[in-house]
């Protein structure tokens, strides 16, 4: 398959770009930056992840395990701090609802997002009684399709139909972080999503968000 060479990014970049003779060819136009979806009812996961930029500190960490929406934050935010981004590239299933109190510990004078599908924080739920007992500022944002979307895809890309205990219909994250202690707030509109990650992200003590999106995967 090849040989793989662990460095430093930038300095791997530089010595690429001493490598590499000049092209001919034009450059590519530059990007143009994150663009806003069509509102939807449920909202489509990039426009959950356009309120959270707008809302977002500068000196924020994100946490992420919303797998089905992965793409579409890494497309909408530009994390480019330090220390600013904790994803788990795989094979740690629900990492992320624990991790980001972690991470708030660890980080007190930086605000904390955690965004998760209400999936991935079945894996470790108990996490929001940390949160409380400890007073950890994290805010959860909790993106609801009501199924294991990720899973569809990688059964779509198996080609296998009718794979079993991929929908998770009812499942209120909300209503079982409010009975750990945590406030919660529901959200279904851009504006309403924004409002309530704005007032979560003020508080000092741990809030969630819950959005019902729609299924399926979010790219952009």
């Amino acid at each position: 398959m090849g040989d793989a060479i662990v460095a430093d990014v930038g300095l791997t970049l530089a010595a690429l770009v001493e490598a590499v003779p000049e092209s001919s060819r034009p450059g590519p136009e530059p990007n143009p930056g994150p663009g806003e979806m069509e509102l939807t009812d449920p909202l489509n996961g990039s426009t959950v992840h356009g309120a959270l930029r707008e809302a977002l500190p500068e000196d924020a960490i994100v946490v992420l395990e919303s797998p089905s929406s992965t793409l579409a934050l890494r497309n909408q935010l530009r994390l480019s701090r330090p220390g600013s981004y904790y994803f788990s590239a795989g094979g740690g299933l629900g990492f992320g609802l624990a991790a980001a109190v972690g991470v708030q510990m660890a980080e007190p004078s930086r605000p904390v997002v955690c965004v998760l599908g209400e999936g991935s924080a079945q894996y470790a739920i108990t996490a929001f009684w940390s949160a409380v007992a400890y007073d950890v500022p994290v805010t959860f944002l909790v993106l609801r399709n009501e199924e294991y979307a990720i899973l569809k895809w990688f059964a779509e890309v198996e080609q296998i139909t009718n794979a079993p205990g991929l929908d998770l219909p009812k499942l209120d994250v909300a209503s079982v972080a409010e009975g750990y202690g945590v406030t919660a707030h529901l959200a279904s509109d851009r504006d309403g999503v924004a409002g309530a990650l704005a007032t979560a992200l003020a508080s000092s003590k741990p809030e969630l968000v819950e959005v019902p999106v729609a299924p399926g995967m979010a790219l952009f």
